[in-house]
């Protein structure tokens, strides 16, 4: 007869089996909560406690992974004079006009009322709403930025209303050529070559130059400025910005969204379109997403849009290249 072991022993033994399995257990709950941050933005990232112009406690947040690079005010609904808060319901009822990059956390919902303006006039200004719930953005309401992030589990875009970085892109990357070089009021350049007016020979009749190959599937780059006609004026129209829109479920679009490249008027290339990026289960409704350059002496290239997304039903997607105002030469 084999011996009985005693019963503290089991128990011990047991204890110990427990143990184990809540050290595997929490172990595997924090990498998978981690893998799920990552994919819309780390829920707890380190910040600092500032004071703004108006004497408002903000936080600064500053993320920089994988295509996405922030630099912005942790704010709350209250710091953007909204109703509510990011974790349960936030409602902005009343204009917000910026003056630097903001970044708003929370697991509930967003919803903008109609006519209402949330704006950054400034080139690479940044825009940043990371909810766990949903974001609707009312009629004939605004989103308008360099730069715009907006990541819900849906999201719905009212009639006539626009998530808007045209003409607000901030610097293209390092060591590329896509604002034409001289004074000829050429078209800037990015996912198309901006076009040249003034070239007779055949092989001059381009702008500035394609970039961004490496990132296609996901393209977080501005869109670069047109050149101007002289010393005095360098500068055509400016790059187009950057949207980026993750969806878990539904992105309604009934309004706008673009990232196009800003007119240089008569005397000065359009610039380039910017880039968008919009991952969602399903894309629908009667809305227009465009990178598509800017018109000038000459048309900018247009920029890069990325889709991936389940279905697409109706949506309008225009990423060309655009013309000489007066003539309209043929899009590049």
């Amino acid at each position: 007869m084999p011996p009985v072991l005693p019963r503290c022993y089991l128990y011990c033994c047991l204890l110990c089996v427990r143990l184990l399995l809540l050290v595997f257990t929490g172990v595997c709950s924090w990498h998978t909560s981690g893998e799920n941050d990552t994919d819309i933005g780390v829920r707890n990232p380190p910040v600092q406690a500032t004071v703004d112009n108006f004497g408002i406690k903000i936080l600064r947040y500053e993320e920089n992974s994988g295509s996405i690079s922030l630099s912005a005010d942790l704010v709350s609904c209250e710091n953007l004079h909204g109703v509510g808060s990011f974790d349960t319901t936030c409602l902005l009822n009343s204009n917000v006009y910026l003056n630097s990059s903001i970044y708003a956390l929370g697991t509930g919902n967003l919803e903008i009322l109609p006519h209402v303006s949330i704006a950054c006039p400034i080139q690479g200004c940044s825009i940043s709403f990371n909810l766990s719930g949903n974001v609707k953005v009312g009629s004939d309401a605004t989103i308008f930025a360099g730069s715009v992030v907006i990541a819900a589990h849906s999201l719905s875009v009212g009639h006539n209303s626009s998530i808007n970085t045209t003409s607000l892109g901030g610097n293209p990357p390092a060591q590329t050529s896509g604002t034409p070089v001289g004074f000829e009021g050429a078209g800037g350049g990015h996912g198309g070559r901006g076009a040249s007016c003034l070239k007779n020979e055949q092989q001059d009749v381009w702008g500035g130059d394609v970039y961004s190959w490496s990132n296609l599937s996901e393209p977080w780059s501005y869109g670069s400025k047109g050149s101007g006609n002289s010393v005095q004026n360098p500068f055509g129209g400016n790059g187009g910005g950057r949207v980026k829109l993750i969806v878990e479920e539904e992105l309604y679009l009934n309004g706008s969204v673009t990232a196009e490249g800003g007119d240089g008027g008569t005397s000065g290339g359009g610039g380039s379109g910017g880039s968008i990026i919009v991952n969602a289960y399903k894309l629908k409704g009667l809305g227009t997403i465009s990178a598509a350059g800017g018109r000038g002496w000459a048309g900018g290239g247009g920029g890069r849009i990325s889709l991936k997304c389940y279905s697409i039903q109706d949506v309008k997607v225009t990423v060309h290249g655009s013309y000489f105002l007066q003539l309209l030469l043929p899009r590049n």
